[in-house]
Order: C-alpha cells, then sequence, then structure tokens
C-alpha cells in the first residue's frame, strides 16, 4: 500500500472496531448486518491483496545471484582445466574457444550466460577421455550443467512476480474504491438513526471514519 491507502486502511480498520464495539445497537437491523459483513470481507480481501503486492522480488533476485555465483565458480574452474590442457598439447584455438573468467559471467546479460558456459561444457565433454590427469570428471560437468539450468530457471522470475504484483495493486485499488463507496453510500446512510438515538455509538463511528494524516 501506498501512504494514501493506508490511511483508508487505518480508518476502514477504525470503523470496523467501533461495529464490533456495538454489535448489540445494530444486530437487529438486517440491512446493516448486511452492510457490516459486505465490509469485513473487503477488508479481509484488501489485506489478502496487500500481502500478494509485496513481491517477494528481492528474494528471488537474491536467489538467483547465488546461484549466478555458484554456476561461475564451477565453469570457471572447467574452463581453466581446458586452458590448461590446451596448454600442454599447444593447442592454442582450443585454448581460446574455452576462455571463460569470472568477470565475463558475473558482468554479462543474464540470457547471454548460456551461450558462454554451454560450448566450454561441451568441449571439456568431448575430451573429457584425455583429462583425467587433469582431475576433471563428469560429475563436474553435471554439476555445472545443474548449476546453469538452476540460473536459467530462475531468469524472468522477479519480473514475473512484479507483473503479477501489479495485477494485485489494481485490484487492490479497485477494492479500497469498493470500500469507499460502501461506507459512503450505504453505511453513512444507515447510521444517520443513531445521530440521535444512540449519540456516542454515532460520534464514535463519525471520529472513526475521519482519514488522518
Amino acid at each position: 500500500m501506498n501512504q494514501d491507502q493506508n490511511k483508508h486502511m487505518r480508518m476502514y480498520l477504525a470503523t470496523q472496531t467501533v461495529l464490533d464495539n456495538y454489535t448489540m445497537r445494530w444486530n437487529t437491523i438486517p440491512v446493516m448486518v448486511t452492510v457490516k459483513n459486505e465490509l469485513d470481507e473487503l477488508i479481509q480481501r484488501i489485506e489478502q491483496k496487500n500481502e500478494e503486492t509485496d513481491a517477494a522480488s528481492l528474494g528471488t533476485t537474491a536467489q538467483k545471484e547465488t546461484t549466478r555465483q555458484t554456476l561461475t565458480e564451477k565453469a570457471v574452474t572447467v574452463s581453466g582445466i581446458l586452458q590448461a590442457f590446451a596448454a600442454f598439447n599447444d593447442d592454442l584455438p582450443l585454448a581460446e574457444k574455452v576462455k571463460l573468467t569470472k568477470s565475463d559471467l558475473l558482468t554479462c546479460r543474464e540470457t547471454d550466460v548460456e551461450s558462454l558456459v554451454r560450448p566450454v561444457i561441451e568441449l571439456a565433454r568431448k575430451r573429457l577421455g584425455n583429462l583425467a590427469d587433469f582431475m576433471l570428471t563428469e560429475d563436474m560437468l553435471v554439476e555445472t550443467e545443474t548449476s546453469l539450468d538452476s540460473f536459467k530457471a530462475l531468469i524472468g522470475q522477479p519480473r514475473t512476480i512484479r507483473n503479477q504484483a501489479f495485477a494485485a495493486i489494481n485490484m487492490l485499488e479497485e477494492l479500497m474504491d469498493q470500500t469507499d463507496a460502501l461506507l459512503k453510500q450505504k453505511l453513512d446512510k444507515l447510521m444517520i438513526r443513531f445521530e440521535f438515538s444512540d449519540s456516542v455509538f454515532f460520534e464514535e463511528y463519525t471520529r472513526a471514519r475521519v482519514i488522518v494524516d
């Protein structure tokens, strides 16, 4: 919720509290029972939607960055082993193809990570039989692939969550408009009957309906 919505929400809750405190004054009036139930339901839905607007995007972003760091460590390790193998075999073309640095993977676009890592894994797998002395194993390649797949799965998730949050924000605004209309057009009118018959109840309700800065 933004600041203005928070002010409205405090007013809704204050109004709800007054009505709850004076239940015996109005619960014999069927139309007021109906309107009060509508108010309770709207407040509950507003609270639920407000939770959805807190997108948890930061948590997903942190998870993605951690996964990227893990992938980087594994991929650069494989690259380093292949570069050493290429050096021992005077294979300059291979050395150029598999060269990969930490900076490459941490600063490139997220969508470019796979195009940098996948060729290194494939070149390593093709030469795996010759890399025993360099301690490169299939398990190391599988772990690197797993980290790559995990990272790919996380790409776009924060944006998806933000989109869901924006949708929830729009629904939140609609619910608050409905609540304002319910109070102004129905409940305020129903409360007029208590202005003289139960002035204490009416005055507390009137104060609760004020939006406090």
